[in-house]
C-alpha cells in the first residue's frame, strides 16, 4: 500500500489473515447452472466470485494508525473555514477552508480492510484518505458569524470631553473584542474593553502624576511630575457604555467618564489648572500665589528636611477640606520612645495631601528661606512667617491648586 505519503507493507500474519476455501466454493457452484454444461463446454461460462477473507481488525486498526502517525507527525492539517477580521476591508470575512497533507487513519483502514477482503496485493491511496476540513465555507453558520461580528464594528464610537472629540474606538479596535468561538457563535469581550479603557486609553489621556511644563507669570519655565491633581479617567465605568453601544451596534459620541478632573483639558504635557494656583519653588524656598495671572500673595518659607528624608513631596495637588486653625500637630514616633517625636501648635493649617502636608505658621524659627531646609527642614510641610500663613489661609479655598516643585 502506498500514496499520500504513506508506504505500508501489510502481511496476512500481521492481521491474522483467513480465507474460507468453502465458502468460496459455494460462491462459484451458486454461479453455475448443472443443465447448461454442452453449452458451457462449447462456449465456456464466466463466474464471479470474490474471496471470503476475514482478518483481525483491531490488529489492522493498530498497524495503520501507527503508520498514519508517523506520516502525519511532519504533515500539515486540514484548516477550516472560518471567520476574521480583515484591515483591508475593515470588516470581518470568511477565510475558505484549506486541504492538507495529513492522513485520515479511519479511511486508510477502511481502504486497506477493503483491499485485503477482495484479496488485492497492492493498494495506491489518493486523495480520498487524507483528513479533511469539518467547517466548509458554504457553511450558513459563517455568513451568519459575519454578519453579528460586522454590526458591532458598525458601532464606531466618538470619545469627548466637553462636546471635544480626543479619541475615537474604529472597527479596527473593536475587531479586538470581537471573537468567534468554535461553535461559530459571536461574543463581545467586556473584560478586553476594561483592559483597554483602564490601561492603554487610561495612560493616553491621564494627566495625573504626569510630567507637565508651564510658564510662570514671571517668565519661569518649570516642569513638574507627580502629584494627585489632574484627569483621571473612570475606565469602568467607560467599558460599561462602550459594551453596551456595540452590541447595540449604535455608533455615537461618548462623553468621557472621570474619576477626577482638572480646571481644563488641553495638550497633553501643559498645565491643566487654570491661571489660579499656589506655586511652591522648592529649589528657591519662596511661595507664590497667583489668581487670573496676577501675584496676590507671595513668601519665603522652610520645606521638608531632605538629609532626613523628609522633603516635601514634588506634584501637582489642591488645598483639601482639612483646612482648620489652631492646630496641634503630633509627630509619629520615629525613635521609638512612646512618645510622639514633636508636638506643635498652629494657628493656620492650610493642607495639600490628606490631613499630613500643608502650608502653616512656624512660629518657632526666625528664618525662612535659603538653605535652611537641607538640614533643618520640617517634616515635610511648608513652614511660614506667622503673618504671610494668616494671608494664606485667608486667600485660599478648598480646590486650589498647589504646584510642588524643584
Amino acid at each position: 500500500m502506498s500514496g499520500e505519503g504513506l508506504d505500508l507493507k501489510v502481511s496476512a500474519s500481521d492481521v491474522d489473515l483467513s480465507c474460507d476455501v468453502d465458502a468460496f466454493a459455494r460462491d462459484a457452484l451458486a454461479q453455475t447452472n448443472a443443465w447448461a454444461w454442452p453449452v458451457a463446454a462449447i462456449r465456456g461460462s464466466k463466474v464471479d466470485v470474490r474471496p471470503q477473507a476475514s482478518f483481525d481488525a483491531s490488529k489492522l486498526d493498530g498497524l495503520v494508525g501507527k503508520a498514519v502517525d508517523a506520516v502525519n507527525a511532519h504533515a500539515t492539517q486540514p484548516v477550516n473555514a472560518s471567520v476574521g477580521y480583515d484591515p483591508t476591508s475593515s470588516g470581518f470575512v470568511v477565510s475558505p477552508e484549506k486541504a492538507g497533507t495529513a492522513l485520515d487513519a479511519a479511511s486508510v483502514t477502511k481502504a486497506v480492510g477493503s483491499a485485503l477482503k477482495e484479496g488485492a496485493t497492492s493498494l495506491a491511496l489518493d486523495e480520498s484518505a487524507l483528513a479533511q476540513p469539518s467547517i466548509l465555507s458554504g457553511d450558513g453558520r459563517l455568513a451568519e458569524a459575519v454578519k453579528t461580528a460586522n454590526s458591532y464594528l458598525a458601532a464606531t464610537q466618538t470619545l469627548t470631553v466637553d462636546g471635544n472629540a480626543v479619541a475615537t474606538v474604529d472597527a479596527g479596535r473593536i475587531a479586538e473584542w470581537v471573537h468567534v468561538q468554535d461553535d461559530l457563535s459571536v461574543t463581545l469581550d467586556d473584560e478586553a474593553i476594561k483592559a483597554w479603557t483602564t490601561g492603554e486609553l487610561s495612560r493616553q489621556l491621564d494627566t495625573v502624576g504626569t510630567t507637565r511644563t508651564y510658564t510662570r507669570p514671571d517668565g519661569v519655565t518649570i516642569k513638574v511630575s507627580g502629584g494627585r491633581y489632574g484627569w483621571n479617567l473612570n475606565g469602568t465605568e467607560l467599558a460599561e457604555t462602550l459594551a453596551q453601544n456595540v452590541r447595540a451596534g449604535s455608533a455615537t459620541s461618548v462623553e468621557l467618564p472621570w474619576s477626577s478632573t482638572a480646571a481644563q483639558y488641553g495638550k497633553r504635557g501643559a498645565a491643566d489648572w487654570g491661571d489660579r494656583y499656589i506655586d511652591v519653588d522648592l529649589t528657591n524656598q519662596h511661595a507664590r500665589m497667583y489668581d487670573g495671572g496676577s501675584l496676590v500673595w507671595e513668601s519665603d518659607f522652610v520645606s521638608g528636611n531632605t538629609s532626613q528624608d523628609h522633603g516635601t513631596p514634588e506634584g501637582v495637588y489642591s488645598v483639601n477640606s482639612h483646612m482648620g486653625t489652631n492646630q496641634t500637630l503630633k509627630g509619629i514616633d520615629e525613635d521609638h520612645d512612646g512618645e510622639p517625636d514633636y508636638v506643635s501648635h498652629v494657628s493656620y493649617w492650610v493642607p495639600f495631601i490628606d490631613n499630613l502636608y500643608a502650608f502653616h505658621d512656624a512660629s518657632w524659627r526666625s528664618r525662612f528661606g535659603g538653605s535652611i531646609y537641607q538640614t533643618d527642614g520640617s517634616h515635610g510641610c511648608i513652614n511660614l512667617p506667622s503673618a504671610k500663613a494668616e494671608e494664606l489661609y485667608d486667600l485660599a479655598k478648598v480646590g486650589d491648586v498647589v504646584v510642588v516643585h524643584y
